[in-house]
């Protein structure tokens, strides 16, 4: 089974795969049998990600391909697979797939117990867990099989059931794969540090050719996405924001330190119309390039 690798003009963004609507509120949590969604696409789940949403795949029955950010592996019976928020996955189950798959908002696992709040929070790449422990295992299956069954029944009591399940449940899950978590997590922090230093050489490069991020992105052997969160991860602005940031910084040295016109300027940066670069400065410094290299000029006589 192969997931399927058609491009997309871009990665598609779901609250539930195939979906716009949101999770049902106030428990912030989505629950389904793989089969109920996999079914109606050929049980074949295409690559796409979610914003704000943590998600539990169960497998009890059966096989699946998955595909995680660009990495693809197999799944089989009894695994359990934790995906965080903006990690592209896809998945191609075998037609007697069983299990479920649980969809969770990030205010509802903040509001869990801090320690446990905390480690699936940094959680920057997805945990294979392996149930190795027959006890373990049983407890964690039982607890995701009652938080279905709760989330079905929606009876007398059921957010204090639902947040006790899940907050159970996930306990159980990391207890069992911490050590494992836990490097996942410092092998994470380290790749994605070198990547945004990587990132960052290349924009010094290649900023006033306004490259596409996924020409950097390739350099760096990673998808778009995962490159925009590893820059929002590790220095909270986006992609974009430090081509933006870049092309701003050398703006501003122009325009203090040379007598270039702001059309020398705007062609040295690699813009073809010093209009839209006038526009794009004022946008991002708050005024036009001319009014600022009369403040910096100001600025430097008044000292």
């Amino acid at each position: 089974m192969t997931i399927p690798t058609k491009p997309a003009l871009k990665v598609p963004v779901f609250q539930l795969y195939g979906e716009k609507g949101q999770l049902p509120a106030p428990e912030r949590i989505h629950c389904e049998s793989i089969a109920s969604r996999s079914r109606l696409h050929n049980w074949e789940i295409n690559p796409h990600r979610h914003h704000g949403l943590f998600q539990v795949l169960w497998l009890e029955q059966g096989e699946a391909r998955f595909q995680l950010d660009g990495q693809q592996g197999q799944l089989t019976e009894g695994s359990v697979l934790l995906v965080p928020q903006h990690c592209v996955h896809g998945f191609k189950f075998s037609k007697d797939a069983h299990g479920m798959v649980v969809t969770l908002a990030y205010s509802l696992i903040d509001s869990l117990d801090s320690d446990l709040a905390q480690e699936l929070m940094t959680l920057a790449e997805p945990v294979l867990c392996g149930l190795q422990d027959v006890v373990s295992a049983a407890a964690i299956e039982a607890g995701l099989r009652a938080l279905y069954f709760e989330y079905q029944q929606r009876d007398r009591y059921h957010q204090a059931v639902i947040e006790s399940l899940v907050s159970t449940t996930l306990a159980w899950l990391m207890r069992e794969n911490l050590a494992q978590a836990r490097d996942k997590v410092a092998v994470s922090v380290v790749r994605a540090r070198e990547h945004l230093a990587g990132f960052v050489a290349l924009v010094d490069e290649n900023f006033s050719k306004h490259t596409p991020l996924d020409h950097y992105a390739a350099q760096l052997d990673i998808s778009a996405a995962h490159l925009n969160a590893i820059c929002r991860q590790m220095s909270g602005r986006s992609a974009l924001q430090l081509i933006h940031e870049r092309l701003i910084l050398e703006a501003r040295r122009e325009l203090i330190y040379t007598s270039m016109t702001i059309k020398e300027v705007s062609e040295l940066l690699g813009f073809t119309d010093p209009a839209y670069f006038t526009r794009f400065f004022k946008r991002q410094m708050g005024v036009s390039p001319k009014d600022f290299r009369l403040q910096s000029s100001q600025s430097v006589n008044a000292r």
